[in-house]
């Protein structure tokens, strides 16, 4: 009699573990789905990202290999490309790499506004934009005195690993420009600060030896 009761208790368990995965089982497959797909796509989008970084990768070497070349108006095409691309890093290098395609073409309007385009964009780490304001300032012959401070300034008021390039450089505008007392009191200056580069000093010196000769 047992033995009855127990093989009608496993029936009724079995029926109503059926009954239990025709009511729950699209809900099951469903999540093993989301699971599945889930994985697939992060796969695949990691195998996508690591596609895209090569590419991204050969397309920038093969830009500047062109440069190095002299091949400046192919390097443009290539940098303009790499300005498009999705790698924030090799977009902010192609921006570096376009201006100084152009400058080698001579546009230097054009040089002009891919080193403004990284140095007024607040995304971009401030030591790359300090440095697009430091290149825009050695490379361009065309603005005046004042307007070349003024793109600097924000280099010389801050606490940058660049200041005293900066400074270095906005002496040498002043020699350019003919302010020479100035430039001869801003050699003080830098030459008094105890953070400055051995090379630094010895140009720093050269400078001001150059001009106190000339002086006299």
């Amino acid at each position: 009699m047992a033995d009855i009761f127990d093989e009608v208790s496993e029936e009724l368990k079995q029926d109503q573990l059926i009954q239990f995965w025709k009511k729950y089982s699209k809900y099951f497959i469903s999540i093993a789905l989301v699971l599945i797909i889930s994985f697939l796509g992060y796969f695949f989008y990691n195998q996508w990202k690591q596609k895209t970084l090569e590419n991204s990768s050969s397309q920038y070497f093969s830009a500047i290999k062109k440069l190095e070349n002299k091949e400046f108006e192919s390097s443009l095409e290539d940098f303009s490309k790499g300005v498009n691309e999705n790698n924030r890093g090799y977009k902010i290098l192609s921006l570096f790499g376009l201006a100084e395609a152009n400058f080698k073409l001579g546009k230097i309007n054009e040089m002009i506004l891919n080193y403004e385009t990284i140095y007024n964009n607040q995304d971009i780490d401030i030591y790359y934009r300090d440095l697009a304001r430091l290149l825009t300032v050695m490379k361009n012959n065309t603005r005046p005195f004042d307007e070349q401070i003024n793109i600097l300034q924000p280099i010389l008021n801050s606490p940058s690993k660049l200041q005293l390039l900066a400074s270095e450089l906005k002496i040498l505008l002043m020699i350019k420009f003919n302010k020479i007392d100035d430039a001869k009191q801003s050699i003080d200056q830098l030459l008094s600060r105890s953070e400055i580069s051995f090379e630094q000093k010895n140009r720093l010196d050269l400078i001001k030896k150059v001009y106190s000769s000339n002086a006299r």
